[in-house]
């Protein structure tokens, strides 16, 4: 039986959809970190090797028929990386068509169903990015926590560290940010925030805090509030920012809303999808009901 893999490669996990001409799903496995910022790339063969092989022995398919091949990574567009991950896909046996693309594209097929319009990514990171009817590429922001992410669970949850220490400090009005997030860590004192942020703390464990900020707002806190208003018009900004790029203006278009921000802060959601339609539209606002593996999938299958 001939067939499609689609694998989305992440820094702390990869998923594989494996499915037939037909868009029929076969097999779905999880696997290891596969991506090249966060290993080495003898880490990342090693785990796409094992990964593949394990799809092949569920499924009781041979690779040479893969009719064609899509890995989603971040970062693994440009043109090393895509030298990199292509060599190593030939090396186990694929002799189908190999497309090596962004973790973003795969986000905005799985949502959209086309090679076409745009996606707002907003998880522990953020990122927007397009491709028009012409396909012409565009992105804005996707520059990390130090440079940017912003509208992310990572900015959100170090905007509230700032405020409750601010409030601590007596140079912002008081917020319930401060008790509920020494709550949430089990600490006694604001000063031991520091050894969490400077010693503790990754990215995660950062961007975590949003479900603090979130009950926060639920409590109808001012500060809260602001974070998260703050947090949608930057996903605006992002998303105006590809839109005027790929001069889509005055056209319709698909725009994917994914990531966990967008999944469990409803306030941020409904102020990003509100403000958007007034600058657009002819915007089809969608939430992806399948993941990026399948978007994957489907990007392979629409190469055939």
């Amino acid at each position: 039986m001939k067939f499609v893999i689609g694998i989305d490669g992440g820094g702390t996990k990869s998923k594989l959809h494996l499915a037939d001409l037909s868009g029929n799903t076969i097999v779905e496995l999880l696997g290891g970190p596969t991506n090249l910022y966060s290993m080495g790339a003898e880490s990342v063969e090693l785990e796409l090797k094992n990964l593949i092989s394990q799809a092949m022995e569920s499924s009781k398919l041979i690779l040479s028929n893969c009719e064609a091949f899509c890995l989603g990574n971040s970062g693994a567009d440009r043109p090393e990386e895509k030298l990199l991950f292509q060599n190593m896909l030939v090396k186990f046996g694929i002799r189908g068509k190999i497309i090596i693309t962004n973790d973003a594209e795969t986000a905005l097929v799985a949502g959209s169903g086309k090679r076409e319009g745009v996606v707002i990514i907003s998880g522990t990171g953020s990122l927007a990015y397009g491709i028009n009817s012409l396909g012409e590429k565009a992105r804005s922001g996707g520059w990390g926590h130090i440079a940017g992410d912003e509208g992310s669970g990572y900015e959100i949850g170090i905007m509230a560290i700032k405020a409750a220490l601010r409030s601590y400090d007596g140079r912002e009005p008081s917020t319930i940010l401060l008790p509920q997030i020494m709550k949430e860590l089990e600490l006694e004192r604001p000063e031991q925030l520091i050894r969490f942020i400077y010693q503790q703390a990754g990215k995660q464990d950062i961007a975590a805090l949003t479900k603090v900020v979130k009950n926060a707002f639920l409590e109808h806190d001012p500060k809260a509030s602001e974070i998260l208003l703050h947090a949608a018009k930057e996903l605006i900004l992002m998303a105006d920012a590809v839109i005027r790029k790929l001069s889509l203006e005055e056209k319709e278009f698909s725009l994917v809303c994914t990531g966990s921000i967008f999944q469990h802060m409803p306030y941020v959601y409904t102020q990003f999808v509100q403000q958007m339609k007034e600058l657009y539209p002819l915007a089809d606002v969608i939430i992806p009901k399948r993941d990026a593996a399948y978007g994957a999938a489907a990007i392979a299958l629409l190469s055939l």
